[in-house]
């Protein structure tokens, strides 16, 4: 490990529209809002790690021309979530479906265990994933 690096304090994206990404942080995927300002909003993740979602400057066009990632799913580009057992990968997936969110590539098994990829309304990728660090030695 790192003498100067201790982990990851947070991580932002910029949004489209703060309230619609409010709404689907906290309601759509559980997570509990810890702060929000005018321009940002913060979610707390885990014990330690935080979201900061920043209202991107101008309108949404704007955010569609500048930000708005080009491959909506198809780059290897994403963050993880970690999900507690592989059923709930799976589970999950029945949760996003329900409300109407894009999968991208559908819950499957892994010889590390479970994941699966899914869209946020800004066009990002994030994939929910449980992991077993033993992979498939036991």
């Amino acid at each position: 490990m790192s003498d100067f690096i201790q982990g990851i304090c947070h991580f932002g994206l910029s949004v489209s529209d703060l309230d619609e990404s409010i709404r689907f942080y906290g309601e759509v995927l559980g997570l509990e809002m810890s702060d929000r300002r005018e321009k940002d909003a913060f979610f707390q993740i885990g014990a330690d790690d935080v979201l900061a979602l920043i209202q991107y400057p101008g309108d949404a066009e704007r955010f569609a021309a500048e930000m708005r990632p080009k491959h909506w799913g198809k780059a290897f580009t994403h963050f993880g979530l970690a999900a507690g057992s592989v059923q709930e990968v799976f589970a999950f997936q029945e949760h996003l479906k329900a409300q109407g969110v894009k999968i991208v590539k559908e819950a499957y098994e892994r010889w590390d265990g479970a994941s699966l990829y899914f869209l946020d309304p800004n066009g990002y990728t994030l994939e929910y994933i449980y992991f077993d660090p033993k992979g498939g030695a036991q």
